[in-house]
């Protein structure tokens, strides 16, 4: 499933075969899917009965866990999509993960030998973190958990019309304005769910990499591009506000809703069997290292590897800064500025104060770093060795590595810090922003190492003076 995301790196007909694992997996149909559904259902046959009709025993789609088929609610008449799972799955699972545990101890057991690309980690903490999400995911009442809370932190409600988010900025204050106008994720109903049985508000769409139908249905090149920003813009809000993201965004459980009436098509999420929970320093750490990146900062890039966690105690830090600054200077991480649409569709979509802010934002980097003055040459494997990575950064790459590929897919020139650069203001706050920026257009001023407050408090130090206790002190009076 991931490596069919990757269209660069494989021949059509091996993506083509690969393609299949996404949701054309063989499937039970016709009386065998009237039993898995009975099986799997709360109340059995009779339960089923009293709660569903006109049940189409030809799955709609089939992966690996399960199989979804269509529907009807007896009592309101609503079409809703169930997602059955495959028999035995448990049993699969406890002998196959019992197996990959043997191989994780031993790939440890030889130390260098299990690392990639000169990064150190423990292979049997990603996968005990890795067991854990693979049991949650065949209990789909982990699932409609998954959904209920993703729907509810870009406040989708049923219908796809806009409820109250519950995502907060970074700052902790600024509510997240719902995503319904872009974004779509079906209604989840959790108390008709089960281990083995989930009921999901049905949600038809196009896949979002059936480019013929997508051309058929008059989605133009300026709609793709609108779509990629839009799943870049769903992941920053999904990494650094909502602290919980879907793992797992393969083009089988992406789809776009297409619109009769004029309005910008819409990026559909299904499927969260696979999600993961970031703590506050992981997801601010992101949001800081990929202003390091807009900011082309290296000092302030090696302060979110700092945050995030992923530095060894005995790290260089300052080969660790010389490396990155020659990523910037050499253009070998680079933000590009935002494309303009000029369809009306997307006018509600386009802060222009902000995006002229950004282009000014990333203009300004680009001078500072041409300017910057390059250390000596650092080789990538001198400062790989001082990273280690936690295993949430392993579900955090494979989401990123899935959606890049989606991504473009839909824009070939896409990548998530340019497309997700334009958000910062609102996943911050507009107060923290703003604050943040002032701060950085003073940098003399509040720069921590080189700044004139850093000096000033340095100064009063040699000569035995420390205002920060001193300032308390008067307060306490």
């Amino acid at each position: 499933q991931i490596l069919s995301c990757r269209e660069n790196l494989f021949p059509d007909e091996w993506i083509g075969g690969m393609e299949k694992l996404q949701d054309r997996v063989p499937a039970k149909s016709g009386k065998e899917a009237w039993t898995l559904a009975y099986e799997a259902s709360p109340g059995g046959k009779a339960g089923f009965h009293k709660t569903f009709t006109d049940f189409d025993d030809v799955p709609l789609a089939a992966a690996s866990l399960g199989q979804v088929h269509r529907a009807r609610l007896r009592g309101s008449g609503e079409r809703v999509a169930i997602k059955i799972q495959r028999p035995r799955l448990r049993d699969i699972y406890d002998k196959d993960l019992l197996l990959m545990k043997k191989i994780a101890k031993a790939v440890d057991f030889f130390g260098k030998a299990g690392q990639v690309g000169g990064i150190e980690q423990s292979w049997e903490g990603i996968f005990n973190d890795a067991e854990t999400i693979l049991y949650r995911e065949i209990d789909y009442r982990d699932e409609a958990e998954n959904a209920i809370r993703f729907a509810n932190d870009f406040g989708i409600g049923l219908g796809g019309v806009a409820i109250e988010s519950t995502a907060r900025g970074s700052d902790g204050k600024t509510k997240l304005e719902s995503a319904a106008e872009w974004l779509r994720t079906p209604y989840t109903y959790g108390d008709l769910s089960s281990e083995k049985f989930l009921v999901m508000e049905y949600v038809p769409s196009i896949k979002v990499n059936n480019y013929a139908k997508l051309d058929e249905a008059g989605v133009t090149v300026e709609d793709r591009e609108y779509l990629a920003e839009a799943l870049a813009h769903s992941y920053l809000r999904q990494f650094c506000s909502n602290k919980f993201f879907s793992t797992d965004p393969h083009p089988g459980n992406l789809g776009i809703e297409v619109f009769e009436d004029g309005r910008a098509p819409r990026m559909v999420f299904y499927d969260f069997g696979q999600a993961c929970s970031l703590s506050d320093d992981q997801a601010g750490g992101i949001l800081e290292a990929i202003e390091s990146i807009i900011d082309y900062d290296a000092k302030k890039s090696v302060a979110a590897f700092s945050r995030m966690g992923v530095l060894k105690d005995n790290a260089d830090l300052e080969k660790v800064e010389a490396k990155c600054q020659q990523n910037y200077d050499t253009g070998k991480l680079k933000v590009k500025k935002r494309k303009r649409r000029q369809g009306s569709k997307y006018q509600s979509n386009v802060d222009t104060d902000s995006n002229t802010e950004l282009e000014s934002r990333i203009e300004q980097a680009g001078k500072t770093s041409k300017t910057s003055g390059s250390t000596s040459e650092v080789n990538d494997a001198e400062v790989m060795e001082y990273f280690t990575l936690q295993s949430e950064y392993a579900f955090v790459a494979r989401a990123l590595s899935q959606m890049d590929g989606v991504g473009k897919g839909l824009d070939p020139e896409f990548d998530f810090i340019s497309a997700a650069a334009p958000y910062l203001v609102e996943v911050k706050g507009a107060g923290k922003y703003l604050v943040d920026e002032a701060k950085k257009r003073l940098k003399f001023v509040y720069d921590p190492d080189d700044g004139l407050l850093a000096k000033e408090m340095a100064l009063f130090k040699s000569f035995g003076f420390n205002p920060a206790e001193t300032t308390t002190s008067v307060r306490k009076r």
